[in-house]
């Protein structure tokens, strides 16, 4: 009786394993994501043969609880949420860097636009400074965008200093229509900072020589 009940026993605990193994195959698996840039198509002129000048955009700076591999989005006030299922494909202060690079090269065909690190040889004329200090969907579903940057001069002067928000409509639910979201405010700033650009002059551009070592 006693080895029924022990055989019983090790058969329930195996089922339940197998279980719980089958369990854990069907779990949910993360989705990856990236920011998408403003299409090329989108911003106008073509590019021309030959760039009046070269703008750098700097490594950009984002908070630490953005600045993670899972995507972030506000509860209400303070709390924040962490997605455990959705995640970026690359780490986000990159991605920001990468997009409004890629947006200012769409905007701004008369420039070429490269991103930090550069080689030291690039004639960089004009430098742009970016720190987010928002990038999250919001309590009421909307996104928001909220940064300071600069432009910086060859001679390291700061020519434009600002301060950017922007929001979105309420976003389509899900990690997905939050990344959208937040390509949709990153390309209205990079048109305020495109704009700013454009009414800079442009300096000769300097012969290309190559960085002392």
């Amino acid at each position: 009786m006693m080895r029924a009940t022990r055989s019983s026993l090790l058969i329930g605990v195996a089922a339940a394993a197998a279980l719980s193994g089958c369990a854990l195959k069907r779990s949910k698996d993360a989705q990856v994501f990236v920011l998408e840039p403003l299409a090329a198509r989108a911003a106008g002129a073509p590019a021309t043969a030959q760039p009046a000048a070269v703008v750098g955009v700097l490594p950009v700076e984002v908070p630490g609880w953005i600045d993670r591999p899972q995507i972030t989005s506000r509860v209400d006030g303070s709390q924040v949420a962490v997605d455990e299922f959705a995640r970026w494909g690359e780490p986000i202060a990159k991605g920001v860097e990468r997009v409004v690079a890629e947006n200012l090269a769409a905007l701004l065909p008369g420039r070429r636009v490269v991103s930090a690190p550069w080689a030291g040889y690039e004639p960089v004329v004009h430098k742009v400074d970016l720190t987010v200090t928002e990038l999250a969907r919001q309590a009421d579903g909307t996104v928001l965008l909220e940064a300071r940057w600069a432009i910086i001069g060859g001679d390291r002067a700061t020519l434009v200093q600002r301060r950017a928000s922007h929001r979105s409509g309420a976003a389509a639910a899900g990690a997905a229509g939050l990344v959208e979201a937040e390509s949709q405010v990153l390309e209205a700033l990079s048109r305020d900072i495109a704009e700013a650009l454009s009414a800079l002059p442009v300096e000769p551009r300097a012969e290309a020589r190559p960085s002392a070592q």
